[in-house]
């Protein structure tokens, strides 16, 4: 940096000293008032339209339209949502219709689908017994961000299936059968819960050995499953989340595990019985997604990578130095099919 300086002021003297020289115009950083004109036509009209001055404000609700499409998707535009609305006029009926095709076209992608069975496994569960076992996160105004069924992970590292109601079921949580978990808590069990999609993509890797990461550095395994603090010799008092919820971007501690009965949920205008199920609300996809769906890709075209058993280096490294993935532990190696099926 010393020297680009240096050189930046050398510069500036010689320039200074040439006759035809002139100072550049940098031109200032753009406004609010920019930013949105180049998603909604005219800035001036559409952010004057509530002034009611001028022609001006017949044409705002008209220029305001696209990024209030665009914006019914979350409180921005990301490059995600741009990706979703090119080539659809922003509404959600053409959306849905583009990613329809896309789940036509491809199917869903082994770790999703894996996602989505366990999340219908838990509806058809709370269907069934009339208790509604949620993960929410109270503060985002979402229903909740996962459901809690049979292949559910616990805190603890065992699964829900593993845990055991109380007699009458008067405590708040079941307790885990095999360690000394006194209540299940809701953990995410793949990377791509928690955003870190790419990771099932890296050759060797292995998501059995995954575990959801603390800020110390440890899995969430390596911490007592009562008073939350690290058994792993580095004095971390209390699980923190390195990570966030892909659903309500909070961290793990922002979120609550509950049950609710099937009335109490009918009292506050919640989904209950099919209403609940996952993609409930676009039966077309979830079609896709349980049945197969006639999709054009369902036939025996594969869209993974070849299978390699043989793990690269980054997954090494993982294996060797990070805690929360096994550390020295050695790799079981079968899960790189879960990510990538061997072709037929």
């Amino acid at each position: 940096s010393s020297v680009f300086a240096s050189f930046t002021s050398t510069r500036q003297r010689w320039c200074s000293s040439h006759p035809y020289y002139q100072e550049p115009q940098i031109p200032p950083p753009p406004s609010a008032k920019n930013m949105l004109s180049r998603y909604a036509g005219d800035g001036s009209s559409a952010i004057g339209s509530n002034s009611g001055r001028g022609a001006g404000a017949g044409l705002g609700q008209d220029a305001m339209a696209l990024p209030m499409q665009l914006q019914a998707f979350s409180g921005g535009v990301s490059k995600s949502e741009r990706a979703l609305v090119a080539g659809t006029d922003g509404s959600v009926g053409q959306v849905e219709e583009k990613i329809t095709h896309a789940v036509k076209t491809f199917g869903l992608a082994p770790g999703a689908k894996k996602m989505m069975d366990a999340e219908k496994a838990a509806a058809e569960e709370a269907i069934a017994t009339g208790l509604y076992g949620i993960w929410r996160n109270v503060a985002s105004g979402k229903d909740f961000c996962g459901r809690i069924g049979p292949m559910s992970r616990c805190f603890c590292g065992h699964d829900y299936s593993q845990h055991v109601w109380d007699k009458g079921r008067k405590k708040l949580r079941p307790a885990c059968g095999s360690c000394a978990c006194s209540g299940f808590r809701y953990i995410p069990r793949r990377p791509e819960e928690v955003g870190e999609y790419w990771l099932p993509r890296r050759r060797g890797f292995d998501v059995t050995l995954w575990r959801a990461k603390c800020k110390c550095g440890h899995g969430h395994e390596d911490h007592d499953p009562n008073r939350l603090s690290c058994c792993g010799g580095c004095g971390c008092p209390k699980y923190q989340s390195a990570w966030l919820c892909t659903s309500c971007e909070g961290k793990w501690e922002d979120h609550e595990t509950l049950w609710e009965t099937e009335e109490e949920r009918r009292l506050q205008g919640l989904p209950v019985g099919q209403a609940f199920m996952p993609l409930a609300s676009t039966p077309q996809i979830q079609d896709i997604a349980f049945n197969g769906g006639g999709g054009e890709g369902n036939g025996q075209r594969s869209y993974s990578l070849p299978h390699r058993p043989r793990p690269e280096r980054s997954i090494k490294l993982m294996q060797e130095r990070c805690p929360h993935y096994g550390g020295s532990k050695a790799s079981s190696g079968n899960s790189l099919e879960d990510a990538f099926p061997p072709r037929q």
